[in-house]
């Protein structure tokens, strides 16, 4: 059944077939580039399999929108619009887990004294409540189109969807001002390491994913016929082209590489030498000459 306006459909609108195009290719690119990252790095140190989450990020943004894009011909298939409506809303969770890690191995290079919560104790916790947003979402996401299949009240699946989106919106503002004051109490130590470009890269990307949690949150607030969830350019410059920042930029600088050429720094605060033990958890160590000859 090809798409007819006067009969409405689960989106609303007519999903246009070039920016789902577009969106498929890039997320496509980033993905492959993430692997191939992930593939070169893990190989060398194990203890980077944390690099696979912006892979697994990247993979899912591709699969929601290539089930955006097939439904270009005939938008009425409420499998695959629920499909891309799942995958889009709970795929950026994987994402923001591997922004968690790269805070946690920031602490580990930078000291404990930049950190005013232990790193250990906020990596479990904000790693648990992402698991709880993810499937709040899934759920809530299930029954909403369950619901909407069979017109009966969508209400409480949408309101299942809200509290994990707006709750997953809270830790991720919380995590953005934890890392704020990392940052601030270890910038000196941040540009002895060389470690501004992960930071700025870091920090861009937190940026991008609340500003999408802004939008999702009051989007799925202003109902199935809202004017955000109705209107494709919504969609497109607030879910896609932030969610391609946010993953992309890893690709151009790689957590895994830049982490790898971090030296053992001095303890700003704390008074003493961090072990290398201690940053070897999160990346390779890459000593200068003069300590090798030592």
């Amino acid at each position: 059944m090809t798409f007819n306006p006067r009969i409405p459909n689960a989106y609303g609108y007519h999903p246009s077939l070039a920016p789902g195009i577009i969106f498929v290719i890039v997320f496509t690119i980033s993905a492959s580039i993430h692997l191939y990252q992930s593939l070169r790095q893990t190989i060398h140190n194990r203890r980077l399999w944390w690099l696979w989450l912006f892979f697994i990020g990247a993979s899912l943004e591709c699969l929601g929108w290539i089930a955006r894009t097939v439904t270009n011909p005939c938008p009425y298939s409420l499998t695959l619009f629920k499909m891309q409506l799942s995958v889009l809303i709970s795929a950026p969770a994987f994402t923001q887990a591997g922004l968690y890690v790269i805070l946690w191995a920031y602490v580990q290079v930078l000291g404990r004294h930049t950190s005013p919560v232990p790193p250990k104790l906020y990596l479990i916790t904000i790693l648990c409540l992402d698991v709880i947003c993810l499937s709040l979402q899934a759920i809530g996401g299930g029954l909403a189109g369950a619901a909407f299949s069979k017109r009966t009240d969508t209400q409480p699946g949408t309101t299942t969807m809200v509290v994990g989106i707006v709750t997953q919106l809270v830790s991720t503002c919380v995590f953005a001002v934890l890392l704020s004051v990392v940052f601030f109490r270890g910038w000196s130590a941040i540009r002895a390491e060389r470690l501004m470009l992960l930071a700025a890269a870091t920090l861009l990307s937190v940026a991008c994913m609340i500003i999408r949690g802004v939008y999702r949150s009051i989007e799925l607030l202003q109902g199935w016929r809202g004017e955000l969830i109705t209107d494709e350019k919504y969609v497109v410059a607030l879910e896609g082209s932030m969610m391609f920042v946010a993953v992309a930029v890893f690709n151009a600088f790689s957590p895994g590489v830049l982490l790898a050429g971090t030296r053992v720094c001095t303890a700003v605060a704390g008074g003493g030498m961090m072990e290398e033990s201690e940053i070897s958890e999160v990346a390779p160590i890459r000593k200068s000459p003069e300590a090798i000859s030592g």
